[in-house]
């Protein structure tokens, strides 16, 4: 069946049957993620692990998948979405049963399947949404899709929170049993959704090009517009990172706030402000070194107000601090990305956009594997110091980079 039949048969828009049980099925998925996300460091701290031991938990996930994501692609040529949807389910239906287990397994490594499955999800669903609409509909399906996977960072940490705090791991097994669950049962009729969307046959010049991919890279990675770029993502998400990984122990160390409060927060700043400003985001083009800027200074004060929240005894501080670090992360991403999308082109898209989300999980395992080991030595204020640095640091480099960034555009 061509993609002509598979859309006169399946498409009646984004909130067609099948796309909306691929929604239900990214809410899901990725709330298991969050709800893990949030109990994983209280838990490790429970049973003795330092900071530096933590981080590297939390960071494995990331790392993993960031690890796994440019080559993610070929494996779904190779195997097909169906098949390749269905050892993903399985995949992450294990990952959550090793949880129930973990006293046997590493987290660690329970911590690596679940990113490399995370990486194989997200690009799955991807191509999935984009073969079940049309051209026209593109666009407004992936923005549906983010939102869907956005929303449970909104509400499985407040969750997560209150999970842990009034029965412990008991909680914690309880979520992972409902999550999985209610997942089995969004999953079904996915793969009859799947079955109908045909992975195109390479030609032989597609597969010549496959040789290329290494020179393709390392062009991309010595682009003036993809080195910035990525300086100021890997900034941005360096103090993400850290307080994904560590908001939780540091209201509990300092008696200040509610971690689940926080990232509600945060991720509720972050989903709103991406849609009410989605048509006012600059995407003409040209490299926007003030606003880029003001949203790095946005992050800058936000991870200092976070930092100075215990010593000023005022909870509402750590609270205006996560306002503004979900404004600049809400923005970051789209203008960076709209920027790339048209100074570097159609031809290595795929290339550089799976580096360019590499360079962003980067950010985010330096923050949390990185500053955790130096959260042992210097604390967790200092810690978020040293995040609230390099996002200033990088501001500055962006307001000196103008004519650096349009020469020769």
């Amino acid at each position: 069946m061509n993609r002509n039949e598979v859309l006169v048969d399946t498409y009646n828009g984004v909130f067609s049957p099948a796309l909306l049980r691929l929604y239900a099925l990214t809410f899901l998925f990725y709330s298991a993620n969050a709800f893990v996300q949030m109990i994983l460091p209280l838990y490790s701290r429970s049973v003795g692990f330092g900071n530096d031991r933590i981080g590297i938990i939390v960071g494995t996930y990331l790392l993993v998948s960031m690890l796994l994501r440019p080559w993610a692609g070929l494996v779904v040529e190779r195997i097909g979405i169906t098949r390749i949807l269905r050892f993903i389910l399985m995949g992450h239906l294990c990952v959550l049963l090793l949880y129930v287990w973990q006293g046997n397994v590493p987290l660690i490594f329970i911590r690596g399947l679940q990113g490399a499955v995370a990486a194989f999800f997200s690009l799955v669903v991807q191509m999935t949404v984009m073969d079940l609409l049309s051209e026209r509909d593109r666009t407004q399906g992936l923005s549906l899709y983010l939102l869907f996977g956005l929303l449970p960072s909104v509400m499985m940490p407040a969750l997560g929170w209150i999970a842990w705090d009034q029965a412990g791991m008991n909680g914690f097994y309880a979520g992972l049993a409902v999550l999985g669950a209610l997942t089995l049962i969004s999953a079904y009729g996915t793969g009859r959704d799947t079955k109908r969307i045909t992975v195109p046959t390479r030609s032989s010049e597609q597969k010549t090009r496959k040789h290329d991919i290494t020179v393709s890279i390392q062009a991309t990675l010595w682009n003036r517009h993809f080195i910035l770029s990525s300086l100021v993502m890997i900034s941005t998400t360096i103090g993400f990172g850290a307080i994904t990984a560590f908001m939780a122990l540091y209201v509990v160390q300092t008696g200040i706030g509610n971690a689940g409060v926080f990232f509600f927060i945060q991720s509720g700043v972050v989903v709103t402000t991406r849609f009410t400003l989605r048509k006012r985001l600059p995407s003409d083009g040209n490299w926007h070194s003030v606003y880029v800027g003001l949203l790095l200074v946005s992050i800058t004060i936000g991870l200092a107000l976070v930092a100075i929240a215990p010593y000023t005894g005022m909870t509402w501080v750590l609270y205006v601090g996560s306002i503004a670090i979900g404004y600049g992360i809400a923005n970051m991403y789209p203008v960076l990305a709209a920027y790339l999308s048209i100074v570097l082109g159609q031809e290595r898209r795929k290339i550089w956009m799976g580096l360019f989300i590499s360079m962003s999980d980067l950010g985010t395992v330096i923050g949390s594997i990185i500053l955790g080991m130096a959260a042992d030595h210097v604390g967790y204020t200092s810690m978020f110091l040293i995040s609230a640095g390099a996002s200033l640091s990088i501001a500055i480099l962006v307001a000196m980079s103008n004519r650096w960034m349009n020469a020769h555009h």
